[in-house]
């Protein structure tokens, strides 16, 4: 064999040599990365780095474009409709009124003035004083135990005290409108004191009282003593409607006080 013979055939078994060892190269290299041996790790498609701080741009884009989650909305429950009644109205409750707060007096009986309803004013005397001894109930108020104001008037009776309601009108009350509008409270004939509770004017007149202590209460010019008509008696007046009238068995100052009369007044 000729030597260049020999030259080209030790150059082709040289290159033949480097063919295999990069082949068998190349076959352990992917062998080793498929197992993940190669000590790299690939990213994961769409997989953002593991510092936002290294790649700044990935992460602002990330949470830009990244929907926002809404929360569910509750659904009230349905109400159901229902008419509400009102509720009732409160009881009327009365102060309670003792005989000692009842006060004579030209615009009524203390706490309780002229004009004031009838069923109040008996529901607060019947507090202070008990039952009624009488009542004559409605009548017509031209009759002769009555002749006061109005078509129609009640009395109701305490004992010594006798008040006096009207349909009006009066001083206190329109036409149609049951009030109250006069008490009488007077002794006993031939007694020294009244039945029932001991009753007085808010000044301390009393009955049986002399005239001369009434004067001094008063003053004399609030007596008219002797009249032809009427006899001795103390009359007290105020601004507005209201009247006050005392009768006396005589015209001395040792004569007593019989009877007080306020408001409009029943009879000729």
């Amino acid at each position: 064999m000729e030597r260049w013979q020999r030259r080209v055939l030790v150059t082709l078994g040289t290159l033949v040599v480097m063919m295999a060892v990069l082949a068998v190269g190349l076959v352990i290299r992917n062998a080793l990365g498929s197992s993940g041996l190669t000590g790299r790790t690939e990213p994961s498609p769409g997989a953002s780095s593991d510092n936002g701080a290294q790649n700044p741009t990935l992460a602002t884009t990330s949470a830009e474009t990244r929907p926002q989650q809404t929360q569910p909305t509750a659904t009230p429950a349905p109400t159901t409709s229902t008419s509400t009644l009102p509720p009732p109205p409160a009881p009327f409750v009365e102060d309670a009124v003792r005989a000692v707060d009842l006060r004579l007096q030209p615009e009524g009986l203390g706490p309780i003035p002229f004009g004031t309803a009838v069923n109040r004013t008996i529901t607060v005397l019947t507090g202070a004083l008990g039952s009624p001894d009488t009542d004559s109930g409605w009548l017509p108020a031209n009759v002769e135990q009555l002749q006061c104001p109005g078509a129609r008037a009640r009395r109701v009776t305490w004992g010594s005290l006798s008040v006096f309601f009207s349909d009006g009108p009066t001083d206190w009350g329109p036409n149609l409108h049951e009030h109250f509008f006069s008490f009488v409270y007077s002794l006993p004939d031939g007694a020294s004191s009244p039945d029932g509770a001991s009753l007085r004017t808010s000044e301390g007149l009393q009955l049986g009282v002399t005239l001369a202590r009434s004067s001094s209460i008063y003053g004399e010019s609030s007596i008219t003593r002797a009249h032809s008509t009427r006899g001795t008696f103390l009359e007290v007046d105020v601004p507005g409607p209201g009247y006050l009238l005392g009768i006396f068995t005589g015209p001395n100052d040792e004569d007593r006080l019989v009877s007080l009369v306020g408001g409009t007044g029943c009879g000729p």
